[in-house]
């Protein structure tokens, strides 16, 4: 009876090591991303827009390519969603685009967006900064750091 006791608790210790290293292994192979929601100002044609934006972009593994979705709209009316497709995540820094999938403005609809987010790497949005230039054909997610990046007025980003 000791030894079957015995053999109980050996096996229920060696089934909580696999659990714990199954959750381990696990979590070390999650992607990279990028998440937040945000809110800046920005001048158009002198007028003060109120901008916010919605993202997740998740980089590939194993020769997946990236995925995720941009929202954004502004102050004056204007609307779209980006499929993410190409994700680069460095640091506390993530690199991203896509193609525009809908639009209020059926113009911009097959453009492509190209999008710099940073980390400031605290909670809620101070030391955030994003940056967005529109492309005709895929930009691609090539690490580079933009110089005019726009401060984040609220909201966070997170990049992990």
């Amino acid at each position: 009876m000791k030894h079957k006791f015995a053999y109980l608790c050996i096996l229920a210790l060696i089934s909580g090591v696999l659990v714990l290293a199954g959750v381990v292994v696990s979590q070390s192979a999650s992607a990279p991303k990028a998440t937040g929601g945000v809110k800046w100002m920005s001048m158009e044609h002198g007028v003060e827009v109120g901008n916010w934006a919605e993202l997740e972009a998740i980089a590939g593994i194993d020769g997946q390519p990236g995925k995720g979705w941009v929202k954004y709209h502004n102050s004056e009316g204007m609307r779209f969603r980006v499929d993410v497709q190409c994700v680069t995540v460095v640091d506390d820094w993530a690199f991203f685009s896509g193609p525009i999938v809908s639009s209020s403005d059926t113009l911009m609809l097959n453009q492509w967006l190209m999008v710099v987010v940073h980390d400031g790497g605290t909670p809620g949005s101070k030391g955030d900064q994003i940056w967005g230039e529109f492309y005709t054909a895929d930009p691609g997610c090539r690490p580079f750091h933009p110089s005019d990046m726009t401060d984040v007025e609220s909201g966070n980003l997170v990049v992990h």
